[in-house]
């Protein structure tokens, strides 16, 4: 079977995010010992990544995401994001990912969560 690319994991990644499948994306995405890196520290492995999940959609229930830049080198990816919910919005979120053999072994999550949903 081949592996697939570092671009179809991260659309599909992202795809399955936006169906709220959280479960299917870590077993089609993920490594089990992905290193997960964000302001909480280093985590590691798919509890973390649920953990890091669910805190995003606690901060921003029934959010809409925009995904308005994408870069993808080799096994790396760059993604920038912003999101709106009714009660709170990221304006410039920015996650990175090493992707290796079909599989998220690192990813970096940053964002500012600010409360309400003006375009400010």
């Amino acid at each position: 079977m081949r592996t697939r690319s570092t671009i179809q994991v991260l659309d599909d990644h992202l795809e399955r995010r936006a169906r709220g499948d959280i479960e299917g994306d870590l077993e089609n995405n993920y490594a089990q010992d992905i290193v997960l890196l964000c302001e909480k520290g280093v985590l590691k492995g798919h509890d973390a990544v649920r953990t890091s999940a669910k805190a995003l959609a606690d901060q921003l229930p029934d959010a809409r995401f925009l995904f308005p830049f994408k870069a993808v080198d080799g096994e790396h990816a760059l993604i920038q994001w912003s999101a709106r919910s009714a009660n709170a919005r990221v304006d410039f979120g920015v996650d990175t990912f090493v992707i290796r053999d079909g599989r998220i072994v690192l990813q970096t999550v940053s964002y500012q969560l600010e409360q309400g949903n003006s375009e400010a």
